[in-house]
């Protein structure tokens, strides 16, 4: 008995074979799309990252001028105070002149003006031009004294001398223009806790002040 064999498996075979070519033809694309994407979100995300550092580094560079530009307006409010108390005339100003001098010796040549004015908080403060100085000993300064009322002498500060003789000096936070009794120069050890004999000197006239210092705050 013949068998007979009709080709029942060759639709089957078609119908496999498309599904695995369709499969493949679906997959590619959707591989290649979503490594697209993974490409795409990697480089949005670098970008946002260098994009942070970058505002984290004009931020931290704000931050430096804003600081510098606060510098420099207190420097430049410092330069203003400075140069208003270089024009300020002052409440007086004295002469300071060398005593006479004793039997067989040389009168000295050296004097000096200082002008007295008031701070805003009430103290005061001093200017010294001095002139005619002579180089002064080895281990020896010229310094400018303070002599309040009360007896204490304040030092000023170091009066130095250039080629010519001539000296300017300038104290702040001296005690009031009511307090003052005595400006004198004296030759001095460096480290000198009280002045010695004068140079020149001037007596202070007692003035009544202008600017009170602020009451403490509670």
């Amino acid at each position: 008995m013949a068998t007979s064999t009709i080709g029942g498996n060759e639709p089957f075979a078609r119908i496999v074979e498309s599904r695995k070519t369709t499969s493949w033809t679906i997959g590619i694309p959707i591989a290649v799309s979503v490594v697209v994407v993974v490409a795409v979100l990697a480089y949005f995300a670098a970008k946002a990252t260098q994009a942070r550092e970058q505002l984290a580094q004009v931020q931290q560079s704000v931050q430096q001028q804003q600081q510098m530009l606060t510098s420099l307006q207190q420097r430049v409010g410092s330069y203003e105070t400075e140069l208003n108390r270089l024009r300020d005339p002052g409440r007086t100003t004295v002469v300071l002149q060398a005593a006479a001098p004793k039997k067989g010796s040389a009168a000295s040549s050296a004097w000096g003006a200082a002008t007295w004015g008031e701070q805003t908080d009430g103290k005061s403060w001093m200017r010294l031009n001095a002139y005619g100085l002579q180089p002064p000993p080895a281990g020896k300064v010229y310094q400018l004294w303070f002599v309040a009322l009360s007896g204490d002498s304040i030092p000023v500060g170091k009066v130095e001398p250039n080629v010519d003789g001539n000296a300017y000096l300038e104290g702040k936070d001296l005690p009031a223009v009511d307090q003052g009794k005595t400006a004198m120069v004296a030759l001095d050890d460096p480290n000198a806790k009280t002045h010695g004999e004068p140079l020149f000197q001037a007596a202070l006239p007692k003035l009544t002040p202008e600017q009170h210092a602020a009451p403490p705050q509670k």
